[in-house]
């Protein structure tokens, strides 16, 4: 996919999850930009990760209005298939890898981080990044990864 414009008001999802037992809970924060948050959405669910992310957005009032998905591997418990959450949700996603190596065909340096993108080109990646990307990194990603560990601390009660 090829995004001509980004928008100030450019509506991102950022998921992160936890593993609970044998369930997983993921949460994800809908920002428009990088200043305002649009909603949450979060899902229980022991199917798989990707899985469980595209079930909660396709089934949440936000998913006419998200652009892309964004997601860290560093807080997932799990890996996805970048590409299969694509096809399931047809929004492109971008992944931050821990993956130090870069291989043009599929990742690209964004900041000092590495990206994977699928349904989505590396020029049309990059100037969503630029919009949504700020001092403390994704605000999407840090907000619904706040969100998660008070949710898992209260469950830990």
């Amino acid at each position: 996919m090829h995004i001509s414009q980004v928008k100030p008001e450019f509506r991102s999802i950022g998921v992160t999850a936890h593993r609970i037992n044998e369930k997983l809970l993921i949460v994800g924060v809908v920002y428009r930009g990088k200043d305002i948050i649009d909603g949450v959405v979060s899902r229980v669910t022991s199917v798989g990760l990707g899985d469980g992310i595209a079930d909660m957005l396709c089934e949440s009032k936000h998913h006419g209005q998200v652009r892309i998905i964004i997601l860290d591997e560093a807080m997932l418990p799990e890996p996805v298939s970048v590409e299969n959450l694509w096809e399931e949700t047809e929004k492109p996603v971008l992944l931050f890898s821990k993956s130090m190596e870069v291989d043009p065909k599929y990742l690209f340096e964004y900041k000092e981080r590495v990206v994977r993108a699928a349904g989505i080109d590396e020029d049309s990646a990059r100037r969503v990044l630029d919009r949504i990307y700020c001092e403390s990194g994704i605000e999407a990603i840090r907000m619904s990864d706040i969100i998660l560990r008070n949710i898992v601390r209260l469950h830990n009660v």
